[in-house]
């Protein structure tokens, strides 16, 4: 195993989130050992990141990608570019993000026919990949077990595979978001004594990262509205409220957050945006300036399998946290005592945790001890390891076993052409039963047309009839009553000739 490309699909540069910050750090950690090229769509220099950068349209890679012994793709990479699935060589699926968790909130809102739309291509897209990958990462343990149990419903586990492997490491591997190696370094200030309406000695709680649709911004922004007698100086800064993509709008989320401050007279007061994305190399300084971290999320499944990788920044800072619980690394921060955990949804709880953080400083200094230890589970270098590993295993001769699952997947791959196709099929039928449809719509309205004709015709009828009819009876009235009053004329006359 010489040659590694990583494909990301977000650019990289000084402003990055985190599909592009993973795949940045995973090509830092893994070019001590392997000749690492990371694709990218566009590359805004950051100096010298000890691996190459090749910049990629939307024109053909293949031959370029040909040259990689293997090749990590993450999210939806594949379904943008599903000719990768065919190349000749091994294929890393990054699953760290499970999209179709994130695609149930994001679009619950829209109409029924949309979600179930959506939802039908993110599932369709998620089997493509797990045909094609060759091994998968994920970002913990937890994630683990969701992905196995997809890939036994994908025919992944084989008896073959099992045989060579009855633990699946080398199908599914656990590599977290992470670190830097380096602790961050003061620069410069950024926030206290800069930012209009944040002073010198004000507490600052932190919110790092972007405001998603599964997110829960506004319980942090309740729970300032309560803080706001008791605790005049505390200040929440949410740091990324727009993404570092122009392309990618601002969410429901975010909106609603805004919207949420200005009605409770918070914003700009005790709660603020930063419409501008953090670059990466000066979030240390926000970080370090902050008092508390805070992160909350929602109660549904997409909390569950989440790994909130803010967290990990405030890990690196030492920053204790106060947080909702759910998600893997929210069950970290109760374990280790590294801040608090909160119900979802709780504001008082949220106030509560965040005072008793800001006025219980041995607590504190606590929880940033524990911080630094646990931080050095989460490095990048170490991280990569079972990525590394299972990449030093492709130059093996492969057993029976693999031989066997490479016939799997050729097999998958099988059916998801015989799907395609017959969706296609099934995609013309209904295209050809609408016209039928159609056709049948413009048969009846034209019936109804001649139906209407023929009502509109027995109407005129009916009433020429009923003014003939009455024309008639009218002259016959007439007739009969001058032939009464003949008859009675004749009558009187009569008898005058019989006096």
């Amino acid at each position: 195993m010489r040659k590694l490309g990583i494909l990301s699909y977000q650019a990289v540069g000084d402003a990055m989130a985190g599909p592009a910050i993973r795949a940045w750090e995973l090509a830092r950690a893994l070019s001590a050992d392997l000749e690492v090229v990371l694709f990218a769509p566009e590359d805004h220099s950051r100096g010298d990141p000890g691996f190459r950068i090749e910049e990629f349209g939307d024109g053909p890679l293949e031959e370029r990608l040909e040259r990689c012994d293997a090749l990590l793709v993450q999210g939806s990479t594949l379904e943008r570019r599903p000719d990768l699935g065919a190349l000749d060589c091994f294929l890393v699926i990054d699953l760290y993000v499970p999209l179709m968790l994130e695609a149930l909130v994001k679009y619950a809102g829209a109409a029924e026919k949309e979600q179930e739309q959506v939802q039908g291509h993110v599932l369709m897209a998620t089997w493509d990949r797990l045909a094609a990958g060759d091994y998968f990462l994920c970002a913990s343990e937890r994630q683990k077990n969701f992905w196995l149990g997809w890939l036994a419903a994908a025919g992944r586990l084989s008896p073959a595979a099992f045989a060579a492997d009855p633990t699946f490491d080398s199908l599914v591997g656990v590599v977290p978001f992470g670190i830097a190696d380096e602790p961050p370094e003061k620069k410069k200030d950024v926030v206290k004594g800069v930012l209009p309406g944040i002073g010198a000695d004000d507490e600052l709680l932190l919110w790092g990262g972007g405001i998603y649709d599964w997110l829960d911004p506004l319980t942090p922004i309740r729970a300032m509205a309560l803080l706001r007698q008791r605790r005049p100086r505390a200040r929440l800064l949410f740091l990324g409220a727009r993404h570092p993509d122009p392309k990618v709008p601002a969410m429901q989320a975010y909106t609603e957050a805004e919207e949420l401050s200005r009605e409770l007279g918070l914003l700009n007061e005790n709660v603020f945006f930063n419409d501008s994305w953090v670059p990466y190399d000066q979030r240390g300084d926000y970080l370090l300036e902050a008092d508390l971290g805070v992160c909350a999320g929602r109660a549904h499944v997409e909390n569950r399998f989440a790994f909130r990788t803010r967290i990990l920044d405030c890990m690196w800072a030492q920053l204790p946290v106060v947080t909702t619980a759910g998600d893997s690394l929210s069950a970290l921060v109760e374990r280790r005592q590294l801040g608090l955990t909160v119900p979802a949804g709780d504001a008082e709880a949220f106030a509560a945790a965040v005072e008793r953080l800001l006025d219980d400083d041995g607590f504190r200094r606590d929880c940033r001890r524990r911080l630094g230890e646990e931080a050095g589970n989460f490095r990048w270098s170490r991280l990569a390891a079972p990525l590394r590993r299972r990449l030093a295993a492709v130059d093996a001769p492969a057993a029976p076993a693999d031989h066997h699952a490479r016939l799997d997947r050729e097999k998958l791959w099988n059916i998801v052409r015989e799907k395609d196709a017959a969706i296609e099929e099934l995609q013309s039928l209904a295209a050809e039963k609408d016209g039928h449809i159609a056709n049948l719509q413009a048969m009846v309205r034209e019936k109804d047309g001649h139906i209407e004709n023929l009502l509109q015709v027995t109407r005129e009828l009916e009433e020429r009839l009923e003014r003939s009819l009455g024309r008639r009876l009218s002259s016959r009235l007439r007739r009969l009553r001058g032939r009464a009053r003949g008859d009675e004329r004749h009558q009187q006359h009569g008898g005058d000739d019989r006096r």
